[in-house]
């Protein structure tokens, strides 16, 4: 376990939110590593923070243990605590005042405790910084979400090669294959992302083959209905970069109105970070040029995979 990126990590966390407190801490509730507002003061701090854990700890162990991806918030007269699981033997805590919304608060801790969660299975190459999708994400504005299940069309986009399938897979069945078949025509996954105990999105997302002239005469049909769209590319391959105005191009021909909904551009395979060829300039460069918003994801790894459909999930609520 990299014991210092994940303090790093937890630094950058209680920095960008001014968390009074945050704490890894294992199923018995003993801390693994800490990040507190008073450094100088660590030992009051911890004892105080061990304090204000062990007092709801049990209760969200006994109801949440069998859960790796739970999220509940406590709150006090002037304090709000909010536990979210990463994996099923651990639990980042978050310690700060009333005055942060919930929903900055749940999106940072699930971004961060799915961090916390692979470095403490022995993950290498895992990013220290927060991915600008993700603040915007926790900025949207607050409010009761709808109730009721709805259903998004999502289309994944991009030249062959660039990750499309994987990227999928890893967010419906969180497996990954080194192996590579080639997509033809289209397929399509359905995956559901329950928001609040009683809003959920189901997702029906394509997977759109990537060769761009052999299915040009049927991929129209494919587009229609298109409530979002990822338009993936492979960081270690420049020509992909140039590839999403041909698709983009593509799309509009068919979707009247894409300068309307969501599209988040995709760049994969960020963990071979000895090959990359598009930096993350780059990518902000061209997500700016086209008014997208961007994240960079490995599908192997899974850094950012959750995210990248979370932050779709979020836009679909604000337009309903």
């Amino acid at each position: 376990m990299d014991i210092k990126k994940l303090q790093t990590i937890l630094k950058n966390y209680r920095a960008d939110l001014n968390l009074i407190a945050v704490a890894v801490v294992d199923q018995n509730g003993f801390i693994i590593a800490s990040e507190m507002k008073n450094a100088d003061e660590d030992d009051t701090v911890i004892g105080a923070t061990t304090g204000l854990i062990d007092s709801y700890f049990e209760r969200i162990k006994k109801e949440f243990r069998s859960k790796a991806g739970f999220f509940n918030i406590t709150s006090t007269e002037d304090k709000k605590f909010a536990y979210c699981g990463a994996g099923t033997d651990a639990i980042l805590t978050s310690i700060c005042f009333k005055d942060i919304p919930d929903i900055k608060l749940k999106v940072y801790s699930l971004h961060i405790a799915e961090k916390v969660k692979r470095i403490l299975d022995g993950e290498e190459n895992i990013s220290i910084e927060i991915p600008e999708i993700v603040k915007v994400m926790a900025n949207m504005k607050e409010g009761k979400l709808p109730k009721g299940e709805f259903t998004s069309k999502l289309i994944v986009t991009g030249d062959f090669q660039v990750g499309k399938t994987s990227l999928i897979r890893r967010y419906v069945e969180n497996k990954f294959s080194e192996s590579y078949i080639s997509t033809i025509g289209v397929d399509i996954s359905k995956k559901s992302i329950n928001l609040s105990g009683d809003c959920t999105i189901n997702f029906i997302i394509w997977d759109i083959g990537g060769q761009i002239t052999q299915m040009a005469p049927y991929r129209s049909r494919f587009y229609h209905g298109t409530n979002t769209v990822f338009i993936v590319l492979d960081r270690t391959r420049r020509s992909t970069l140039d590839g999403i105005n041909k698709w983009y191009k593509d799309m509009k021909n068919t979707i009247p109105d894409i300068k309307k909904i969501p599209i988040v551009l995709i760049g994969n395979k960020s963990d071979l970070i000895e090959n990359i060829e598009i930096t993350s300039e780059d990518m902000k460069r061209k997500a700016e040029e086209y008014g997208f918003h961007f994240i960079e994801t490995s599908a192997k790894t899974g850094e950012n995979v959750s995210d990248a459909f979370n932050y779709i999930a979020y836009r679909i609520i604000e337009r309903i």
